[in-house]
């Protein structure tokens, strides 16, 4: 058990997948993407608070798709990047969908399959653009054409990864084209490919051409947006559409204290206080996955005010200015990310309340929000709560 722990919101969470539910319609299914410990949010707890209301959740590896079916989920997990080999075996008797980008590879599970007497669900990845994994698009039709005649195997999926779809559009569409002229050549061979999918969170608003029949929500699941700009498009074209975040990382003081002024704090002595101030040292540190550059940059919330950090953030401690903050002591919460302070108002809003948002660090630290919760450590214990 650590200090400092995360809160995650099923309310949140499914007011975010209900937006999307909304945003595509009835005809196409919305994949919960739960990967790298649900961005950070914790895996099972959130596969299972959405379970009920999708058919599909997306993990990035066989050990995480395991993890989920060792859980208890029963719905149909797609694994997004890659299969250990010696996890295969495991996979294809738990029924996980499987990527496909190297027809090597639909052999290897071809056989395995055979072995244990099932029949293996692929989806054949295209690299439209990305040029991570996949089919190239000129060579993708006569692959998946060979693919689908190997026994213990069906073709369930087809599917490809945008690349800017936040911010460049003749790129996109270029890669929505290559898509289109494989799905096209896959039909004039007569191959039926049941499930087509394309677009994540930002190309969900911005390509409604790419749902096809399922799209993959990542990010924005829990709450944040791709970038202002998709942000924006979405205001203009789905005023109705808003997101809750739903991660709420919090830690407790330690220790208050007054030091001189000319006190210098923390490794370095690179802040130095002018005068005597009152100081709160916090259980987070950069092993927590609170990041070294906000040192001297940072802020959190205590009493719901905010709380600036000086000096360099430590391992497993940081220290914050608390002079304007009257009777705080030892054991009291301060706020990382998230809300903290005053009672709502009649109208649902909170008065005099501090918010501290992934995307302010983000900036601060010069990186992009997915990165500071994905990197909060896996180890602290993540809460549901309402």
């Amino acid at each position: 058990m650590y200090t400092s722990w995360v809160e995650v919101s099923k309310s949140a969470l499914l007011h975010n997948l209900k937006q999307y539910q909304r945003l595509v319609g009835p005809d196409v299914a919305v994949m919960p993407i739960v990967k790298s410990n649900a961005y950070g949010h914790g895996m099972t707890k959130v596969a299972k608070m959405v379970a009920p209301k999708v058919s599909w959740l997306g993990v990035v590896n066989l050990a995480e798709a395991l993890e989920l079916r060792h859980a208890g989920i029963k719905k149909k997990i797609f694994v997004l990047s890659y299969a250990q080999p010696e996890l295969l075996e495991q996979g294809i008797r738990q029924n996980v969908a499987l990527p496909v980008y190297t027809e090597s590879f639909a052999r290897q599970v071809s056989q395995t399959a055979k072995n244990v007497g099932r029949v293996a669900r692929l989806h054949i990845k295209i690299d439209t653009g990305t040029s991570r994994v996949g089919f190239l698009a000129d060579d993708a039709a006569r692959a998946i054409k060979r693919i689908g005649q190997l026994p213990n195997v069906v073709i369930e999926g087809v599917w490809s990864h945008f690349a800017a779809s936040e911010e460049n559009r003749s790129f996109t569409n270029r890669q929505l084209q290559k898509f289109q002229q494989v799905l096209a050549q896959l039909k004039k061979e007569g191959i039926e490919v049941p499930y087509r999918h394309f677009a994540c969170s930002a190309a969900s608003i911005t390509t409604p051409i790419a749902h096809f029949n399922l799209v993959r929500l990542g990010l924005s699941l829990y709450g944040l947006w791709p970038s202002k700009h998709i942000e924006h498009i979405a205001r203009r074209r789905s005023p109705w559409l808003t997101l809750k975040p739903a991660l709420t990382w919090k830690t407790r003081i330690i220790q208050v204290k007054e030091v001189a002024a000319g006190s210098k704090i923390s490794y370095g002595g690179t802040f130095t206080v002018k005068k005597k101030t009152k100081l709160a040292v916090l259980a987070i540190g950069y092993w927590e996955g609170y990041d070294r550059h906000l040192s001297n940059q940072g802020s959190v919330l205590i009493g719901g005010q905010r709380c600036p950090v000086l000096g360099r953030v430590c391992m497993n401690l940081t220290m914050v200015d608390v002079s304007n903050i009257k009777n705080v002591k030892a054991g009291d919460e301060a706020v990382l990310i998230g809300e903290q302070g005053g009672p709502p108002s009649p109208s649902g809003l909170r008065r005099g309340r501090g918010v501290v948002t992934v995307d302010e660090l983000a900036e601060k630290i010069g990186t992009i929000n997915y990165e500071v919760v994905t990197r909060i450590n896996p180890l602290l214990e993540r809460v549901s709560v309402k």
